[in-house]
């Protein structure tokens, strides 16, 4: 094969040689052009453009790490001595979720079981949100089950105080 592409360019003349040499420059600079510095160019206009966003996701992540290491150091608001279950009962009676409420099992040390076979997940989390900011009480395991209505859930869930 070699020594057939060097017969070849020995049989051309030199003005053949020159166009043959000048032909094959511009087709491989075309070629770099459409599959190199094409793309490269695409990909970093797309880069410029997902910037702004990328840098605002950086700022919020930054104020949320900030937000954990501050409530990390805040101490466990105090138990005042009442068992796990009366507080949960008692946030969910205050938060309108007492009737929804299926069963509330203590689980042992510091652990409660609570069953909701219909709630609506957001009336969940902010029981949730209220438990956790109120009393220390922490979600150590759930389990939720998307009901047929929109926006109710059907939850199990195994709620620790918190440490």
């Amino acid at each position: 094969m070699k020594d057939s592409l060097v017969q070849f360019w020995r049989s051309r003349a030199p003005r053949e040689r020159l166009i043959l040499a000048g032909g094959s420059a511009l087709l491989a600079l075309a070629l770099l052009y459409a599959y190199a510095w094409l793309p490269i160019q695409r990909e970093l206009a797309q880069l410029r453009q997902a910037l702004p966003q990328l840098r605002l996701q950086a700022r919020q992540l930054a104020q949320d790490a900030n937000e954990a290491a501050r409530l990390q150091q805040q101490p466990a608001p105090s138990q005042a001595g009442a068992p796990l279950a009366d507080i949960v009962a008692q946030t969910a009676l205050a938060s309108g979720l007492r009737e929804r409420i299926e069963s509330i099992t203590p689980q042992g040390a510091g652990q409660v079981r609570v069953i909701l076979p219909q709630v609506a997940f957001d009336d969940w989390i902010t029981l949730l949100g209220g438990l956790q900011t109120s009393h220390g009480v922490r979600l150590d395991s759930t389990r939720i089950q998307a009901s047929d209505a929109a926006g109710m859930v059907s939850v199990e869930a195994v709620l620790a105080t918190g440490g």
